[in-house]
């Protein structure tokens, strides 16, 4: 239909970064911009010396960065702008309640979708790209 396709990743840990950068390297015409609450992690995104290391990723992001693939703590405006949100936000296991030591807590993920719904003002697609339990989609 013409439309842009932007994304917006709400996480930048371990998956979303490296994740999303591929998918800038690989899809130069997709804006991506990777959301995160830590104003660390986003500076150290943006910075000579990435957060995470993986083979070759380093070199991705010098590559993308400031061209399609962007770090912010805009997490609002990212939400706003995209047409596909992808959510990898940490879940941890659960330290307490009902299956403590076994079962993912989806304080994170329920945060990141309810942020999505206040905020977003036109239809997103969401990918679950965190660690989630079957039918976690249906319950958020």
């Amino acid at each position: 239909n013409g439309e842009e396709i932007k994304i917006c990743c709400i996480g930048a840990g371990y998956v979303g970064g490296p994740t999303m950068a591929k998918i800038a390297e690989k899809c130069p015409e997709i804006v991506v911009t990777i959301v995160d609450i830590s104003a660390a992690r986003i500076e150290q995104w943006n910075s000579d010396v990435l957060p995470i290391y993986e083979p070759g990723l380093d070199d991705v992001v010098k590559k993308c960065r400031g061209r399609n693939l962007f770090f912010t703590e805009e997490v609002d405006q990212g939400i706003r702008e995209a047409t596909i949100i992808f959510v990898a936000v940490n879940t941890p296991t659960k330290k307490i309640g009902i299956g403590a030591g076994r079962a993912a807590d989806l304080t994170y993920w329920e945060l990141a979708a309810r942020r999505i719904a206040a905020v977003a003002d036109t239809p997103k697609i969401v990918v679950e790209k965190s660690t989630v339990p079957i039918k976690t989609a249906e319950a958020i």
